[in-house]
């Protein structure tokens, strides 16, 4: 493909990159997307495989888009499917308190959501993977899927209608005046009628090379990937789990965020998968050596359900969830430029919400005027700098 040959570059293979990418070649766009290592390489092919409600009222309706967008990609048959019902989410805690006030909290926010508090015997019967003295908050949400499916799905879809995908490092924006024209690529430019950066974390970097404008940072999690003989029938987690980094102010005018100290945090979540269940996780703020985080995942794990401590592990991946300082993605218009677009931070949301965003998105590309939450707009953090 020639220098200029196309409507629309994308930056970033993930879900939402390749999502997006897709939706805009079905439009008739001519797309070149543009992945620094490989699709789905980040959090969008190392997440615990998961499709589940966000508990967010700026967030829920990406969620509910995202299960139609993915019913559709399902009866494409390019390898990923969405199971035809929920398994359940278990919430779960060794204390009754936890798991009734999860339920409470869910239902105030969104009472067409239906909530169970079980425990004891009557949780081991719905649950028999779980351990003794335990109560859960259970919620008829859950759709475990491969963990990188729907992002190869997507990529399928898009070489299929045209979407020429290359890889190459140090992406940077070509400007002139306040108007992007392009994308620098490995030095070589690539000019295009607008640009889409969906590139996780590091998509501050690709929109503000200053640092200065970083409303979404990296938020690392370690997986486990455990054998168990007896995996359960319900994705769980522990209940009052909080994804979101604690940010002080400063963070709300678009320049760097003072964050509180960090705190490596060791939380519970199983995701029963085929073959082998993904365990874990963590929230670090620093890249971490993911394999001596085995121990302290499962050993939290086998609290709640103690078939992991036998199981055998067939592996452990790490990746940095883009975690925006609010909790929200950003989607639409980058203000102060031209023909640029933004559709990233959906934290550890991803592949719960990012077709939906990049439905979104690829319309307002396209200029057919979606209606996008306020919420999510990306002028709420300010102008990143030239």
């Amino acid at each position: 493909m020639r220098d200029g040959a196309v409507d629309v570059i994308v930056v970033g293979g993930g879900i939402v990159g390749t999502a997006a990418a897709a939706f805009l070649a079905e439009a008739g766009a001519r797309v070149l997307l543009v992945e620094r290592e490989g699709l789905a390489s980040g959090a969008s092919g190392a997440n615990s495989g998961v499709v589940q409600h966000p508990f967010d009222p700026a967030m829920a309706a990406l969620y509910r888009t995202t299960l139609a967008l993915y019913r559709d990609l399902s009866a494409n048959g390019v390898g990923f499917r969405l199971p035809d019902e929920p398994a359940g989410m278990l919430f779960v805690s060794p204390r009754e308190a936890a798991a009734r006030t999860e339920a409470a909290t869910i239902t105030a926010a969104f009472p067409e959501l239906s909530t169970e508090v079980v425990g004891g015997a009557a949780l081991q019967a719905i649950e028999p993977a779980v351990g003794p003295g335990l109560w859960a908050c259970r919620v008829d949400i859950g759709y475990p899927v491969v963990p990188a499916a729907s992002t190869y799905g997507y990529a399928t879809l898009a070489e299929a209608r045209g979407t020429v995908v290359r890889q190459g490092r140090g992406a940077s924006l070509e400007l002139d005046g306040d108007t992007v024209v392009g994308v620098r690529v490995d030095g070589r430019l690539l000019t295009a009628g607008a640009v889409l950066v969906a590139a996780g974390p590091w998509t501050p970097g690709v929109l503000d090379p200053t640092d200065r404008w970083a409303p979404i940072q990296p938020r690392w999690g370690v997986v486990v990937e455990a054998e168990l003989a007896a995996p359960p029938r319900h994705a769980l987690e522990e209940a009052g789990i909080d994804t979101v980094m604690e940010w002080s102010p400063a963070g709300t005018d678009g320049t760097t965020p003072a964050r509180e100290p960090a705190v490596e945090a060791v939380e519970f979540s199983l995701v029963p998968q085929p073959g082998a269940s993904s365990v874990g996780s963590t929230f670090l703020d620093a890249e971490p050596d993911a394999g001596r985080w085995i121990e302290p995942i499962l050993l939290r794990a086998a609290r709640f359900v103690p078939g992991v401590a036998d199981a055998p592990i067939r592996g452990v991946r790490a990746c940095a969830r883009p975690q925006c300082v609010d909790g929200r993605p950003l989607v639409g218009r980058v203000p102060g430029r031209e023909r640029l677009f933004v559709c990233a931070g959906h934290g550890p949301w991803g592949i719960s919400t990012g077709p939906a965003s990049a439905r979104l998105v690829a319309d307002l590309v396209l200029g057919r005027d979606p209606v996008i939450p306020a919420e999510l707009d990306p002028g709420r953090f300010g102008v990143p700098a030239a």
